[in-house]
């Protein structure tokens, strides 16, 4: 008895370890397209202020944008009041930050999230350009995430399939 519920055992775990390998193999290309495809911000549509972003292979809709002339690139989070930059992201963007002067700014799964408040020159996002963006840099955070402080500046967000479209003005 005790060799059947082993043998049983040992095959319930190689079925799920088989599939498991089978949805990281399905899941490679879309993750390398993800990873290495250009800025997914377009404009498109009649009106010219339209953005639109495409859900990306992760299921998520990240972006790249121009940060005071740099380069960066954000994770929608539709959630989030402010834009939010790692530490090391604002530094390799020249943002000035005094760590001595983090404090509570968020409410996280673990506990409180420390960071600072800061002002962002300018932001490009498809060809729009937005200046003085509220923006917080957090202790910690793995990912920049484009919140309200902007996304409501590009207008009145819609679903459409796998896109996101934010109708301007």
């Amino acid at each position: 008895m005790a060799r059947l519920l082993a043998l049983t055992f040992a095959f319930i775990l190689a079925l799920s370890g088989a599939a498991l390998w089978l949805k990281n193999e399905r899941a490679k290309p879309a993750l390398q397209q993800a990873r290495s495809s250009a800025p997914i911000a377009a404009k498109s549509g009649t009106n010219s202020h339209d953005t639109e972003i495409t859900r990306d292979g992760s299921g998520q809709f990240h972006l790249n944008a121009v940060v005071n002339g740099e380069d960066a690139r954000f994770l929608l989070d539709t959630g989030a009041d402010m834009v939010a930059l790692t530490v090391e992201e604002a530094e390799r963007l020249g943002i000035e930050i005094d760590r001595e002067s983090f404090r509570p700014v968020a409410q996280t799964a673990s506990g409180p999230g420390y960071g600072a408040t800061i002002r962002i020159e300018r932001i490009q996002i498809a060809g729009q350009e937005f200046r003085d963006v509220d923006a917080i840099v957090i202790n910690g955070l793995g990912t920049n995430l484009l919140g309200q402080s902007l996304l409501k500046r590009l207008g009145r967000m819609e679903m459409e399939n796998d896109k996101m479209v934010f109708r301007g003005s």
